[in-house]
Order: C-alpha cells, then sequence, then structure tokens
C-alpha cells in the first residue's frame, strides 16, 4: 500500500479537520478524539484533541488549510498566536499539534523546534508540527484513515464542487462608503440694511410657502433621478464544478453571520417620479433579510463538468467599523450534497462631510458631528 506523495488535499478546511480527526485518532488508538466545540465559539488554538492510548493528558491539534484553496504559507506569527490561545485550553495541554496543508518550510520547521525547547524548559507543552508531505507519510502508515481517505477522494473526484466570491478566492474585502456631515456654527453678523439679511430671504420663502399652499393647481415638478447607496457592497457567488459528473438539479443555500445591517438585491435609490427599475422576471438569488440568509436558485438544473455559474448580485451593508463576516454555504443537488465558509473583511471608509451656518445666538457657535449616514451617489446613466 502506498499512497502518493502528491495526494490531494482537502477540498475545504472542514474535511481537513475531519481527516486530523481520522488520522491521529488511529496514530493515538483513541476512539474517543473530538472536534472542539462548534463554529463560531472559541477553541483556544485546538481544533482537536483526545487522551493518546497510555497516556493521562490531553494532546491538541490546531488544523491550518494552507497552499492550494488559500495560496498562503503557514506564518511565525500565526503560530505564536495560535500557541498563545492553546495556554488557556482546559485542562492543559502535553502536546500540541500544528496540522497544515502548507508544503515542507525549513525555516518554519526550525522556528517550531525553537518554540518547543523553549516550552519544554518552562514546563509548558511540547509544540510539533506536520506539514502536507509529513501528513501523506502518515496516511500511508496508518490502514484505516488511508482506505477511508482514498476512498473520500474517489468519491468527490466524481462529485466536488467549489464555491467561491466574485473575486475567485473564499475570502473578500469590501470597503462601504458612510458620511458624517460636521457643521461649524459661526456668529453671524447682522448688516445695516435689513433687506440683505438672511432673516428677509426666510420670510420670503415663508410667503411663497402660503402662496403654494393657497394655489394647490399650481404643481411643482422634480426631476427624477436614481441615486446609489454606496453603504451597500456587492457580493455575488461562483458555483464551479470540479467533479466529473454533473450537478443536477442544484440548489445553493447561505446565510450571513456577523455585524450586517441590512440585506438587499439593489443598492439603487429612486428619487422624484415613480420609475418602476428594470429587473430579472426569475432572478436566482432569492432573500430573506430578517434571518440574513438566502438562496439562488438557476434557472437551468444542470451545472456540466468544469462549469463555473455566477449568481445575480445581491448587496450587504455592514456596519460601520472594522469587523469580518462569515458566509455559512450549503449546496444540495440530486444526489450530492456539500457545505462551507467563506470569509469577508470589511474596511469602511467614513468621509467627512463639512458645512458651515451662521447663528445668531452666540451660545449655539460651535461644533457639532451627526451620526454616521449612508453614502448616496448620483447614478451615471440616464433614467428612462
Amino acid at each position: 500500500m502506498k499512497a502518493s506523495q502528491t495526494l490531494r488535499r482537502p477540498s475545504n478546511w472542514q474535511d481537513f479537520e475531519s481527516l486530523c480527526k481520522k488520522l491521529w485518532g488511529e496514530i493515538w488508538n483513541c476512539p474517543e478524539i473530538k472536534k472542539n466545540g462548534r463554529i463560531g465559539q472559541t477553541q483556544h488554538g485546538v481544533d482537536v484533541y483526545g487522551i493518546p492510548f497510555g497516556e493521562s493528558e490531553y494532546y491538541g491539534i490546531q488544523c491550518k488549510g494552507k497552499d492550494e484553496y488559500t495560496n498562503t504559507q503557514f506564518t511565525k506569527k500565526e503560530i505564536i498566536t495560535e500557541i498563545e490561545k492553546a495556554k488557556f485550553f482546559q485542562p492543559p495541554l502535553k502536546k500540541l499539534y500544528f496540522a497544515t496543508t502548507a508544503v515542507k518550510d525549513v525555516v518554519i520547521e526550525e522556528f517550531v523546534r525553537d518554540k518547543n525547547l523553549e516550552h519544554k524548559n518552562k514546563g509548558l507543552f511540547e509544540i510539533h508540527l506536520f506539514s502536507w508531505e509529513d501528513i501523506v507519510e502518515l496516511i500511508d502508515e496508518n490502514k484505516q484513515t488511508h482506505d477511508y481517505y482514498l476512498k473520500s477522494q474517489n468519491y468527490k473526484s466524481k462529485k466536488s464542487v467549489s464555491i467561491t466570491f466574485q473575486n475567485g478566492l473564499s475570502e473578500l474585502t469590501i470597503i462601504p462608503k458612510f458620511k458624517k456631515t460636521i457643521t461649524h456654527f459661526k456668529q453671524k453678523i447682522k448688516p445695516a440694511n435689513p433687506f440683505l439679511s438672511e432673516s428677509f430671504s426666510e420670510i420670503l420663502r415663508q410667503q411663497q410657502e402660503q402662496f403654494t399652499r393657497k394655489n394647490p393647481f399650481v404643481i411643482h415638478t422634480q426631476s427624477p433621478s436614481i441615486k446609489i447607496n454606496q453603504s451597500f457592497c456587492e457580493i455575488c457567488f461562483y458555483i464551479h464544478n470540479t467533479g466529473l459528473d454533473p450537478l443536477e438539479e442544484y440548489k445553493l443555500f447561505f446565510n450571513f453571520e456577523g455585524e450586517i445591517q441590512n440585506l438587499v438585491n439593489d443598492n439603487e435609490i429612486i428619487i422624484g417620479k415613480l420609475i418602476i427599475p428594470k429587473t430579472k422576471s426569475f432572478p436566482d438569488v432569492i432573500l430573506n433579510k430578517n434571518l440574513m440568509q438566502g438562496e439562488v436558485i438557476p434557472n437551468k438544473n444542470i451545472l456540466v463538468s468544469d462549469d463555473t455559474l455566477k449568481s445575480d448580485e445581491l448587496y450587504i451593508k455592514p456596519l460601520p467599523k472594522e469587523c469580518n463576516i462569515k458566509v455559512h454555504w450549503k449546496l444540495i443537488s440530486k444526489d450530492f450534497k456539500d457545505e462551507g465558509v467563506l470569509k469577508i473583511a470589511v474596511k469602511p471608509n467614513i468621509i467627512n462631510d463639512y458645512k458651515e451656518l451662521l447663528v445668531e445666538d452666540p451660545y449655539k457657535v460651535g461644533i457639532e458631528e451627526s451620526d454616521i449616514e449612508d453614502f448616496l451617489v448620483e447614478k451615471n446613466n440616464d433614467i428612462e
């Protein structure tokens, strides 16, 4: 029995966690090995844990999906961060394993060896690193995991799917715009001629309003316009059939987890004359704004091998602060299902709008900041 050194990596981090649980459960002879908590809970640097046969203390595994599906490598900063988290795991660990799909790196391996000796000298848990090449060798040496994983990979080679954002990646950075109005109230100096004052202008405005109320048949029109709310950011999903067989009768369900204010199909606001915007007769994205979730129902219910479907656009408005949002997705089809998580990093751009107002009351002189508001701009194209 020989596993290829080019054995395909798991297609997502959830499958990689499952592989690590299966593999080290066999290595440790530990049927009680478990995944730590659930998505969204604090895990203190440990994804999988158990007590190996013959031991009396817990061993932990931190699973890091890298390379093929994030195009990144394991870093020293990540290692230090996860080590610090693991110090709070209870009961205290005896050993912490880093398992990663990243390729072997001599610099990172040396760094982990140094951290391991540093911990042992302090009486803390040991630290070990297993890169993808190391994991492939362990799979080859453990028959149950070898058979389980190869069977799983062969199945997924026939039926598998990749879900990404419009950038082709599982992570997306959005920059919503917001506005804050900063008003400077300055002392008004009364002019010698009262008919040049703002008060006189206000009298004229009030007289105009009175005339309008007394003459209801005088119609004042406003040119219609469409504004774009740039506090909403565009999101769309790409469904790529990475398997050999077609996906039939498939749907994609998704829900947002994070600090989101609103979820809509369009970021346009119509001002003035009532206009019915052009919409697709059968939009493929259906939203539930109250639950911050939705589904993609394609018009064509078959996606052949290596083909990609782009969903309609949807728009999210996050809170005006830096935060991270998770998008949990689940695809179901006639004879296949899969699920995963996408990530959105929010980097808001809050633009200050400065104004000056003259006031007669000296006690009102000062600076006032408004609440943060949506940022609206005129749409460029003409309205039909």
